[in-house]
């Protein structure tokens, strides 16, 4: 399964877009020759999915959408390889090692992604 970060695509489209000195919907809309509404559900209302507003948006902005994919990480062949090696089957084991991951997380030990 994989899941669109569209908030964390929103935001990175408002910041490059305040970078060119745009603040409001209107202003972007005059700049990419979009419609004020198509703008303003884009960047400013929740989406559930890639909409084409976004992607034209992404397009102007020169960002590539498909970056903000999140992958489902069972289909990670790496984590769940390690995983296989060190949980021990256990409900407990497993929440311990959640928790250490997330920990790990919290003090941004997520090191290169590559």
């Amino acid at each position: 399964m994989v899941v669109m970060g569209i908030e964390s695509l929103q935001a990175d489209l408002k910041k490059f877009f305040e970078n060119e000195g745009c603040i409001s919907s209107a202003s972007i809309a005059l700049l990419v020759g979009m419609e004020q509404s198509t703008v303003y559900r884009s960047l400013f209302m929740g989406r559930p999915k890639l909409t084409k507003g976004l992607i034209d948006l992404c397009n102007y902005a020169k960002i590539n959408a498909f970056d903000y994919k999140h992958k489902d990480p069972a289909s990670n062949q790496y984590l769940m390889e390690a995983l296989s090696i060190v949980w021990n089957g256990t409900d407990t084991h497993a929440k311990q090692l959640s928790k250490l991951l997330l920990t790990a997380h919290s003090c941004k030990l997520n090191g290169n992604r590559n």
